[in-house]
């Protein structure tokens, strides 16, 4: 059994109604019932889906998914997971830059004023 995290969107369509998304390897599409048109970008093959079965999305791009009547799909995402560590160093560069950038400031404000005290004295 997968114990993979999913997102899990659920959405009715009416006929003729479509639903655009974003079309990624990790991305299933489950008929829940009714029947749906998918067409994904890249591919050259139409999937027609009824209900009780899933479709693999396959390509990166946009893909269509077209209701033949009252229909009711699952869009199953696997949550693409940026590591830890990438996202905590890359604000703590943020906040470093930030940080240095006001004790420069600082710096300089301090040293003219140190500079024109001295000019004055």
């Amino acid at each position: 059994m997968d114990w993979a995290p999913m997102l899990v969107q659920t959405v009715d369509l009416g006929y003729d109604q479509m639903l655009l998304l974003e079309s990624h390897p990790r991305t299933r599409v489950r008929v829940m019932f009714g029947g749906v048109w998918l067409t994904e970008a890249g591919m050259t093959q139409d999937v027609f889906a009824a209900s009780g079965e899933e479709v693999a999305l396959k390509s990166r791009g946009l893909a269509v998914i077209e209701g033949l009547g009252a229909a009711r799909v699952q869009v199953l995402r696997t949550p693409r997971f940026t590591t830890f560590g990438s996202r905590v160093g890359e604000a703590l560069a943020s906040m470093l830059a930030s940080a240095k950038g006001a004790v420069r400031y600082v710096r300089t404000r301090w040293q003219l004023g140190v500079s024109a005290r001295k000019a004055a004295a």
